[in-house]
């Protein structure tokens, strides 16, 4: 079996889905994957698949049926989540109660990722939510 982390394996992962509450089960398993084949242990790559998971159902809320792009990959032994949506709307961390169905994703991703973000996307169009794991 290759390893992803090989040289004909560079560690930046790339994916372009609907804006649809199905690629969320799809961003999970590019996580699952990338991070697998980078040889990260099991609780990271459980905890990044959960980061990204809650920053695309944001995405999906925010660009319902457009295109969105993911991103995982390694910046200092560390890894990168990033999904870009064409909103320019930008997430915001609510403090919800236990019971609530919806709005504990930003808290979620505060609590796993050793920093999260968000930037204007490079083309000027919507933006880019991030979250940089521990390494």
């Amino acid at each position: 079996m290759n390893d992803l982390a090989s040289p004909s394996h560079p560690r930046d992962l790339r994916l372009t889905l609907l804006a649809e509450p199905s690629s969320v089960v799809l961003a999970r398993e590019m996580v699952r994957y990338a991070l697998t084949g980078w040889r990260y242990e099991r609780d990271l790559v459980h905890d990044s698949m959960l980061v990204m998971s809650e920053i695309v159902t944001n995405a999906v809320v925010a660009a319902r049926g457009r295109r969105i792009r993911l991103r995982c990959a390694v910046r200092d032994r560390a890894p990168l989540l990033e999904c870009w949506d064409p909103s320019p709307a930008l997430p915001v961390r609510r403090d919800a109660p236990g019971t609530a169905e919806s709005g504990r994703g930003l808290a979620i991703v505060a609590a796993c990722a050793k920093e999260w973000g968000t930037r204007p996307a490079a083309t000027g169009r919507g933006k880019v939510v991030w979250a940089m794991m521990p390494g």
